[in-house]
């Protein structure tokens, strides 16, 4: 059976719309036998509201001890895929003041991916969403996918987005990029789930690395992917494949990013 010891996508308080703490993800975390959790929060005004929702904090992981209860605390972030052009969000704002001998108007965007041990970039909602085609959405996919600073495309197959499932598969595996198997997506109807058996069939025959995650909003469902364990069991798919299986893996893949 396969094993999971790090659940990369994982929200706090700071998303706006979650109910724990980092202190109780990690203390359940520690429940489940886990190596290392992702603190994933939302970077959205979808989600969150306002100007930059959460950037401080994020910039201030110093703050934070690097493990809690014997769990490793990953920076991560879950950012929103704005516009089929692949844009992140808030990647048209300008930060206010300028780094210590930097002297270029930048996004904050640059440095808060800067400073993540890995980044997820998703599409939740976005203006002209609804006029996608599958040669869009494929493009907008494969041009994240490009974006050095991404190591995951979240939850691909619950974007509501249909996409050229081979093209960004390849997309992926000529940039050691992951897709996410989102135990969370198995909420959905069937023609979700299927999206899901499909990207990972591909990404089995193409030798794609993908990441088994909870996407949980509060402490009690950190590390619960039992679901998307199952669907992976169930079609035979490879278990070296699955990035987070250990932390010692998860890391060499992300270091391995292109």
């Amino acid at each position: 059976m396969l094993e999971i010891k790090v659940d990369p996508h994982t929200h706090t308080l700071f998303s706006g719309h979650a109910f724990s703490t980092i202190g109780e993800n990690a203390a359940y975390a520690k429940q489940m036998g886990l190596e290392a959790i992702g603190l994933a929060d939302h970077y959205s005004s979808l989600f969150s509201g306002g100007d930059l929702p959460g950037w401080g904090s994020m910039m201030n992981m110093a703050a934070l001890p690097r493990v809690i209860d014997g769990v490793t605390v990953l920076a991560s972030v879950e950012i929103d895929i704005m516009d089929f052009e692949g844009h992140l969000a808030y990647w048209d704002k300008v930060m206010p003041f300028k780094r210590p001998g930097d002297t270029r108007d930048i996004s904050p965007n640059e440095p808060l991916l800067e400073s993540r041990d890995y980044a997820i970039a998703s599409v939740h909602r976005f203006p002209g969403m609804e006029e996608n085609t599958v040669a869009k959405n494929t493009e907008m996919y494969c041009r994240v996918l490009e974006n050095p600073r991404i190591h995951i495309i979240g939850h691909p197959g619950r974007a509501g987005l249909r996409f050229d499932i081979d093209e960004v598969c390849k997309c992926a595996k000529a940039h050691g990029k992951m897709l996410e198997v989102n135990d969370h997506s198995f909420d959905s109807p069937s023609a979700v789930t299927d999206e899901c058996r499909r990207i990972a069939l591909k990404c089995a025959e193409l030798g794609v690395q993908i990441v088994v995650s909870s996407d949980a909003h509060s402490a009690w469902y950190v590390g619960h992917v039992e679901r998307a364990v199952q669907m992976l069991e169930e079609i035979h798919f490879p278990h070296e494949l699955v990035a987070n299986r250990t932390l010692d893996n998860f890391m060499q893949v992300i270091k391995a990013c292109k």
